[in-house]
């Protein structure tokens, strides 16, 4: 029984490697039926003096350097183009989106309002203390300005 499965599935195989050689003739022939195209298409053209250049795929190796550096600096002047025009529109969306964002806890706002208060009376007392130190150097300064003048001028005559 075993044998009769294999023998099937062999046969089955021999059947698609054969529809798949079939396949890759028929491609071969339409391919030269294209090229016989071309060739008539180049002799035609060359009998009426025209210059007829034929590139057919077995010869196009790809881009050269200078197109791929072409292709490439397109690429970077498009991506800079689309960043240079599309940040601050992103940019303008994202603050408008930010602005409509849920209102803060009333709570929190009070609590933060609050805090604030205290901070700014703390900041004007510390002004206010300091100020007073910078009056008290501002004294002494002249204290000993005013003492240590009378040393150092010659005495008057009288």
């Amino acid at each position: 029984m075993t044998n009769v499965v294999i023998y099937a599935q062999a046969q089955g195989a021999a059947e698609a490697a054969q529809a798949a050689r079939d396949q890759a003739q028929a491609m071969r022939d339409q391919a030269q039926a294209m090229r016989d195209v071309i060739r008539a298409q180049a002799e035609a053209a060359r009998a009426q003096g025209r210059t007829y250049t034929i590139v057919s795929p077995e010869t196009f190796h790809g881009m050269s350097r200078r197109q791929e550096g072409m292709l490439f600096a397109g690429f970077l002047v498009s991506t800079m183009a689309a960043v240079a025009i599309l940040y601050p529109i992103m940019r303008a969306i994202g603050r408008r989106l930010e602005g409509r964002a849920a209102p803060a806890d009333p709570l929190l706002a009070k609590a933060s309002a609050e805090r604030l208060e205290r901070i700014e009376q703390a900041v004007e007392a510390m002004a206010i203390e300091i100020e007073r130190i910078s009056e008290g150097q501002r004294f002494t300064a002249r204290l000993l300005s005013e003492r240590a003048d009378p040393l150092h001028l010659p005495e008057r005559s009288r």
